[in-house]
C-alpha cells in the first residue's frame, strides 16, 4: 500500500499491582523470562508504591485526593528525566484501576482537528534512522512514508515511543545486545502486519474522540472504564512493556512485550477477571502471533492508559512542531491555550523517584520480581478467599478523617457494612474492619487485632430501624446521616460503583452521590 499506509482509506470514509504471583515449574519457562522478559521489582516504602523495570527505570506512585475525588500520581524515571502522570482510582467489579487523567485539556476544536484527514497527504521525516532503537526494532516497525492525517501521524508516534523505552529497558536489563528473535529461532520477527497498524489509528481515534468529549465536559473525567475501552467491538491495544500471561491452548506461560499488538474482542468482562485476547503482532516475544492469551483486567487497562499518555504527548508535540516538517499550520479556533484541571497542581514529580527506582531494582531482596499486575496461575480447584496482598497494603494507608467515598476508592467495596448507632458505621474488609463517625474515619482495626478506640454497641443490643412517620419525606441532597436519622437504619446497603451506593428499605431504595441523596426509588 502506498502513499502513508491507509491513506485512501481515510479519504474516501470516516474511518492487583503486587499481588502475589503463581508460577507453574518450567524451567522453559525461567529461560523465556531470561530471554524475553524485562521483569518489574514492586515493592511498598511508606504510603508509596515502588515499581521498578530493568534496574534504572520505572515509576513511584502514592494518592492524593482534591475534594472528594481520589487520585494517583506516578512519577515515572526513563532516560534520566522524570516526570508526573495522575491516574483517576475507582474498582470495576472488586478489581482496583487506576485511568489516566489528562492534567491539561485543549480546546474541543483541536481534538477535532485531530480525528480528521489533512487537505492532502504528508511525508514527516521522523530523523530516526541513526537511532539504536529503530535498528534493534527495525525488522518489526517501518514508519509510514506519507500521513492522511494527524491520526496515523499519532499512530506511527505511539508504536515508536513504546518502542524507545521497550528498547531503553532492555539495555538497562543488560538483554539488548542482539536483534529480538524467539527462544532457539534464527528468524527475525515479522513486520508489523499493516492491517494491524490502521487497527492501532482506529483505537488512536476513539481515544482521541474520548479526551474531545472530556473537554467538552467537565474536563475532569468519570470514575469508570474508559468508553474507547468498555465499548463493545474490536479493540487492537499496543503493549507497554512485558508482561506475563497464559496460552489458553496449553496453559503455559509466555511473555508478551512492549510494543506487541493484542486484539480484544467486545468489552470488558463483568466479573473484573481474565480476558482473552489474540495477539496480532509480535516484536520478537515468545507468545505466538494469532495465540489466544488471558490477560488480567487491570493489564489491559495500563495498555490503555500507555496509549493514551503518548497520544496526549503527541498532541503536545503537534502543537508544538506545526507549521514545521511539512506538518499544517493549526486552525485560529484550535490553537488556543489548554485548560488545567482542579488536580494539575497536585502532580509533580517526586524528587527521590530515581533513587528509590534505583534502590528497588537493584535489590535482590524486595517484595518480589512479578507483572505490574501479575497473573495467576490457572485455577486447578476450590480456593478459600484470603486478604489480598495489595489491600492489605493499600489498608495501612487509611487515615483518621477520610471519608467513606476515599476509603471505597482506595479499598473498594467492603464485604459487609454494620450500623453501630448514632452516626457511627463499620465497613468489613478481608484485611480488617474501618469505622466510621458522623461520615469519616474516627479508627481502623486489622484483623486479628484490636483497637481502644474501635468500638461496637453493647452486648445484647441490637439497633433497630426507626419506624418513619406518614410524612417523612426524603429529599435530594439529604446527607447519609440525615436520612438514617429520619428512616432508621436500611436494611441493605449496595455499592454501585464510583461515589454512588443505594440504602434498601422495607417500601423505599435511596440512590446517594457523593454522600447525598440524588434519586428515591
Amino acid at each position: 500500500m502506498t502513499g502513508g499506509g491507509p491513506t485512501h482509506k481515510q479519504e474516501t470514509k470516516a474511518t492487583s499491582q503486587a499481588r502475589n504471583e503463581s508460577h507453574k515449574p518450567a524451567s522453559q519457562g525461567a529461560a523465556r523470562q531470561q530471554a524475553h522478559g524485562v521483569p518489574n521489582k514492586v515493592a511498598q516504602r511508606g504510603d508509596r508504591l515502588v515499581v521498578a523495570r530493568g534496574g534504572r527505570q520505572g515509576y513511584v506512585q502514592r494518592s492524593f485526593r482534591v475534594g472528594r475525588r481520589s487520585y494517583a500520581t506516578r512519577t515515572y524515571y526513563v532516560n534520566h528525566v522524570a516526570y508526573a502522570r495522575a491516574y483517576r482510582e475507582f474498582r470495576y467489579h472488586g478489581v482496583l484501576l487506576d485511568v489516566y487523567a489528562p492534567v491539561r485539556y485543549y480546546p474541543v476544536a483541536f481534538y477535532g482537528w485531530a480525528v480528521n484527514p489533512w487537505g492532502l497527504p504528508i511525508a514527516y521525516p521522523w530523523g530516526w534512522a541513526g537511532d539504536p532503537w529503530f535498528g534493534y526494532y527495525g525488522a518489526y516497525f517501518a514508519p509510514w512514508p506519507r500521513y492522511a492525517g494527524p491520526s496515523f501521524w499519532l499512530t506511527d508516534y505511539l508504536i515508536a515511543s513504546t518502542l524507545q523505552m521497550e528498547y531503553q529497558a532492555r539495555q538497562d536489563a543488560g538483554i539488548a545486545d542482539a536483534p529480538p528473535v524467539d527462544v532457539g529461532s534464527v528468524e527475525a520477527p515479522a513486520p508489523m502486519p499493516e492491517d494491524v497498524k490502521e487497527m492501532i489509528e482506529a483505537e488512536v481515534r476513539r481515544q482521541l474522540a474520548e479526551a474531545q468529549g472530556e473537554a467538552r465536559e467537565s474536563g475532569e473525567g468519570k470514575e469508570s472504564v474508559p468508553p474507547s475501552l468498555s465499548q463493545t467491538g474490536t479493540h487492537l491495544l499496543v503493549a507497554s512493556n512485558d508482561l506475563q500471561v497464559h496460552d489458553t491452548a496449553t496453559g503455559e506461560t509466555c511473555f508478551i512485550g512492549g510494543g506487541d499488538a493484542i486484539q480484544m474482542n467486545d468489552g470488558l468482562p463483568h466479573n473484573g477477571g481474565d480476558v482473552n485476547v489474540l495477539v496480532r503482532a509480535s516484536k520478537g516475544s515468545d507468545c505466538a502471533v494469532n495465540s489466544t492469551v488471558s490477560v488480567h483486567l487491570a493489564d489491559l487497562v495500563e495498555m490503555h492508559n500507555s496509549m493514551r499518555e503518548k497520544i496526549d504527548q503527541g498532541l503536545e508535540d503537534l502543537r508544538a512542531r506545526q507549521g514545521t516538517g511539512n506538518l499544517p499550520v493549526l486552525p485560529t479556533e484550535a490553537a488556543g491555550e489548554p485548560r488545567f484541571t482542579a488536580f494539575a497542581a497536585s502532580v509533580q514529580p517526586e524528587s527521590d523517584a530515581a533513587q528509590l527506582i534505583g534502590q528497588v531494582g537493584t535489590n535482590d531482596q524486595n517484595e518480589g520480581t512479578v507483572n505490574k499486575f501479575p497473573q495467576p496461575a490457572p485455577p486447578t480447584g476450590p480456593v478459600q478467599p484470603t486478604p489480598d496482598g495489595r489491600e492489605a497494603r493499600l489498608f495501612a494507608t487509611i487515615q483518621d478523617g477520610q471519608t467513606e467515598n476515599q476509603v471505597v476508592a482506595t479499598l473498594g467495596t467492603p464485604r459487609g457494612v454494620s450500623f453501630l448507632g448514632g452516626v457511627r458505621k463499620q465497613y468489613e474488609y478481608e484485611t480488617g474492619k474501618i469505622i466510621f463517625s458522623d461520615g469519616e474515619v474516627s479508627s481502623v482495626e486489622r484483623s486479628g487485632e484490636s483497637t481502644a478506640t474501635a468500638r461496637t454497641p453493647d452486648p445484647g443490643v441490637t439497633p433497630q430501624p426507626a419506624t418513619p412517620g406518614p410524612g417523612a419525606g426524603i429529599s435530594a441532597g439529604l446527607t447519609e446521616n440525615q436520612v438514617i436519622a429520619i428512616l432508621g437504619q436500611p436494611v441493605r446497603v449496595s455499592f454501585l460503583g464510583g461515589l454512588k451506593k443505594m440504602y434498601e428499605y422495607s417500601d423505599r431504595k435511596i440512590i446517594f452521590t457523593d454522600g447525598s441523596v440524588s434519586e428515591v426509588q
